[in-house]
């Protein structure tokens, strides 16, 4: 069992290229899109703590209910006492580096051509597990994902005769949602995780042939997380 703290944002790790609707250049939603990955990993049980006092208010409401005798048929069973978690999973937004390589290729033929242009950004991720007991940290991780922006134009601008001028221009712009790109960091950082905790013994698995599953093997022979 274990609980998670909400996923830090670095401070600097600002866009200032990219148009998106906040002034941080990555999703607020890490938290829950951990959770979401250590919860589909079936590897770990989460608790939760980010919402901890809600939990708890809600808690106190059934408990008066049931003191003075108004509580619901489905609440009338004694609550029982939270569950304590073994180990934190903490995050962290270590790094959003913008433009890291761009390029693009254009040709222009008496006045009509087209352009390309792309840009790569790159967004890194931290995750480490924490022994509640003692404080020490058991596995920190790091994994980075690549984010591909690219633009396509084409235009025409020539005269028609000295008086008439003909200009036109089309063309489309291409984002990689950073929302999927951070969420599939964070996964592939989950996995690490599992990984590395195998490795050192701080948890095991029910049936030992499954260390020969392939995504089990393809991680465990990286010595550092890939670039996606």
């Amino acid at each position: 069992m274990f609980r998670y703290t909400t996923f830090r944002t670095k401070p600097g790790n600002l866009n200032p290229t990219r148009q998106v609707t906040s002034p941080l250049a990555v999703p607020q939603s890490a938290t829950a899109m951990l959770v979401t990955a250590l919860k589909d990993s079936r590897w770990f049980i989460p608790l939760e703590r980010q919402g901890l006092q809600n939990l708890l208010n809600e808690r106190k409401i059934i408990r008066a209910a049931q003191e003075n005798g108004t509580v619901a048929i489905n609440n009338r069973i004694p609550l029982q006492s939270l569950t304590a978690a073994n180990i934190m999973v903490e995050g962290s937004i270590i790094g959003y580096e913008s433009n890291v390589k761009s390029g693009g290729v254009g040709a222009r033929y008496f006045g009509i051509g087209a352009d390309t242009q792309y840009q790569l950004d790159q967004i890194a991720v931290n995750l480490r597990v924490v022994n509640v007991s003692t404080g020490e940290i058991l596995s920190s991780v790091n994994t980075s994902k690549t984010i591909l922006s690219y633009e396509v134009q084409a235009g025409v601008f020539r005269f028609i005769d000295y008086q008439r001028l003909l200009e036109g221009e089309v063309g489309y712009t291409s984002n990689e949602p950073v929302m999927l790109c951070l969420m599939s960091a964070i996964e592939t950082g989950v996995i690490f995780l599992i990984n590395d905790g195998i490795d050192r013994g701080l948890w095991d698995l029910q049936n030992k042939a499954e260390r020969q599953n392939d995504i089990l093997v393809k991680y465990r022979h990286m010595s550092v997380p890939p670039e996606s």
